[in-house]
């Protein structure tokens, strides 16, 4: 099975589906990324040059993707912290969907209460857009003269979401998350010194950066785990994809 993962920022995925990414890689799944920032302003440091901390971050990338399996790594290069909801991005994101013929689409919740970063939120709803439009021909027509075909995808699944439908077991795969996670070396550096100046804690950047991800990678997996009696899972929203909608499993396919 082929798998995209459309996300906003480098690091977005390691965190809530780093685990099922390697689980799936594991069992011969074909993992592809799409990365639809540079995450060229994730970063505490005044002095760093945002389009320096853009190729780190893109090293970082495909450092964490090598750890997971991936297979390809696509960069739309976008601003970070600027995505808006458009029809460009969405023909563009449906663009690489239509080149690497997934059957499965993974990105962010952008239905998630309180969500507040725009980047999350328009990549989340514009690759869902995208997944159940990419069937249709006269969506972007242009690419049928780049000589890129329609194609229908099976499945969604939103990750870094509320209330899941779906859980996969990772309790065997979350060193290699945690190894992912840990590739962004810029964002380690980012959020240890975020939390020293917040609680003073004289412990260095790096573990106190890694303390951040691992609140994230480990503790939310630990959540999810105690709701289907595992060490550590990962959870989704998952939907089935009809032309034109997403349906959950238990709703009526008809409509």
């Amino acid at each position: 099975m082929k798998i995209l993962n459309i996300q906003a920022h480098p690091d977005d995925a390691e965190c809530h589906c780093g685990g099922t990414l390697a689980k799936y890689s594991e069992r011969g799944d074909e993992i592809y990324y799409l990365v639809c920032t540079k995450g060229n302003r994730g970063t505490c440091d005044r002095n760093l040059d945002i389009e320096k901390l853009a190729e780190i971050r893109k090293k970082e990338t495909l450092e964490s993707a090598k750890v997971l399996g991936v297979k390809d790594v696509f960069f739309l290069d976008g601003e970070d912290g600027f995505l808006c909801p458009t029809p460009e991005l969405r023909g563009k994101i449906m663009q690489v969907i239509r080149k690497v013929k997934p059957e499965m689409v993974m990105t962010l919740d952008p239905f998630l209460p309180y969500e507040i970063h725009p980047d999350h939120r328009t990549v989340g709803i514009l690759a869902a857009e995208a997944v159940v439009f990419a069937c249709f021909p006269h969506f972007y027509p242009e690419h049928l003269k780049e000589g890129i075909q329609p194609h229908f995808v099976r499945e969604l699944y939103f990750y870094r979401t509320r209330e899941p439908n779906y859980y996969e077991d990772v309790t065997l795969y979350m060193e290699r998350k945690k190894r992912a996670c840990y590739c962004h070396e810029s964002q380690v550096i980012m959020g240890g010194t975020q939390r020293r100046i917040a609680t003073g804690d004289p412990r260095s950047i790096e573990e106190l950066g890694r303390e951040t991800f691992d609140e994230l990678a480990v503790r939310i997996s630990e959540r999810f785990g105690k709701q289907i009696g595992v060490k550590y899972a990962e959870g989704f929203k998952k939907f089935e994809v009809r032309a034109g909608h997403l349906v959950l499993e238990e709703d009526d396919r008809t409509g």
